[in-house]
């Protein structure tokens, strides 16, 4: 294993073509697009206009009379909070606020794409959140969600404390806090140079491991080394997987040196936390390992040499994933593309901080790889193939 390993990175060093593709040219890239294009393209998301179904439980209750339970009341107050919020919300532009009979029809809003989220008040109030298929306009409504029940659960605290000193405020009218408050940077901001810093390892993650896996494999095949190193001792079985654990210092050497040298040399910044960074840091090595082990199974039945044709079509494909430009994308089409799948995934850990995005596709990455290392192992074993 480690002899395939020390073959690889001779390799690689030896080859200096090579060697500025996989490590130098994506510095480049973060360096010179995040320059050029910091001014003339956006690095944030932008979220657009919002849709929100919403259901009320108990909407339909009567005014306050006398001689009414106190949990009544309390209702009562509840849903005209409720009311009042979603009321004004549907007013704010950028929103807009559907309302609906039941759960079920606020369900069937964001399945059928009429919301982008549906929200179900429930009694006593509690909120869910129905999440459609925008990331980020998910994100927004659960944060209206989690602001409304906090700043309504202070209210309600502080009538059940003093309830002569919360309707004297309500009548004279609420004082001005804004002095409280303090703009501070919360990591949500990104920079160009921060975007392409991601983008530029997904790029050659699919480049590299794209070209490079089924080259490898083909001109093996060509070249007769693959029928002489089957002939060896070694199990056929094996040679697979070691060659795919072999490539792995490669694709460690360039997360580790484009992370560090965009960090360092170009100010880029990627999560906020050590964790989270070398969470990120091995999403990159088992992306591009993942990515690798699957091409390298392309390269056994490929009949023209694929540098050519895999650069083309891959390429075409990162250019619509928004790689290197982020305008650029198809409604329907970029959001199913693996590069614009990766991406997303590393974006919502560093903007976010959320990792749940990136494990579901590190998870799929290691189901990648491990069925590519069993169907390689098997090929081998074929002399129709080596041969």
């Amino acid at each position: 294993m480690f002899e395939w390993m020390l073959i690889y990175l001779r390799t690689l060093f030896r080859d200096k073509s090579g060697l500025f593709f996989s490590v130098a040219f994506p510095i480049m890239l973060v360096a010179i697009l995040g320059n050029m294009l910091a001014n003339l393209d956006n690095s944030d998301e932008p979220i657009g206009d919002i849709r929100i179904a919403y259901y009320v439980e108990d909407a339909t209750l009567d005014l306050p009379q006398d001689g009414q339970s106190t949990e009544h009341m309390e209702r009562i107050a509840e849903v005209s909070a409720v009311l009042g919020v979603m009321s004004g919300l549907g007013e704010t532009e950028g929103f807009e606020t559907i309302s609906v009979n039941s759960a079920e029809a606020a369900a069937t809003e964001v399945e059928s794409g009429s919301a982008h989220a549906a929200m179900i008040f429930n009694t006593p109030l509690s909120i869910a959140i129905i999440e459609g298929e925008d990331l980020y306009k998910n994100r927004a409504v659960v944060l209206i969600a989690e602001s409304f029940s906090r700043e309504y659960a202070s209210i309600a605290a502080a009538f059940t404390h003093s309830p002569e000193t919360v309707m004297e405020l309500l009548s004279e009218g609420l004082p001005d806090f804004s002095g409280l408050a303090v703009d501070k940077d919360l990591g949500k901001n990104r920079s160009m140079m921060d975007f392409y810093a991601v983008t530029a390892i997904v790029m050659i993650a699919f480049m590299g491991g794209g070209i490079g896996g089924a080259s490898e494999t083909f001109f093996a095949r060509k070249n007769g080394s693959l029928r002489r190193v089957t002939a060896s001792p070694c199990g056929r079985t094996k040679l697979f997987i070691e060659s795919v654990i072999g490539i792995v210092p490669q694709n460690v050497i360039q997360a580790v040196v484009v992370m560090v040298c965009s960090t360092v040399f170009l100010g880029a910044h990627y999560a906020k936390t050590w964790p989270e960074n070398l969470l990120l840091f091995a999403f990159f090595v088992l992306l591009g390992t993942a990515i690798t082990a699957a091409f390298m199974l392309l390269g056994l039945f490929m009949k023209v040499n694929p540098y050519m044709p895999l650069m083309a079509l891959l390429w075409a494909l990162l250019f619509m994933s928004g790689t290197f430009s982020k305008e650029i994308y198809i409604e329907g089409f970029s959001d199913y593309l693996p590069m614009n799948i990766a991406q997303t995934a590393a974006f919502d850990l560093t903007v976010f901080g959320r990792a749940d995005s990136l494990l579901l596709v590190m998870a799929v990455c290691g189901l990648i790889l491990a069925a590519s290392c069993v169907v390689g192992s098997v090929l081998y074993r074929r002399k129709e193939i080596v041969f």
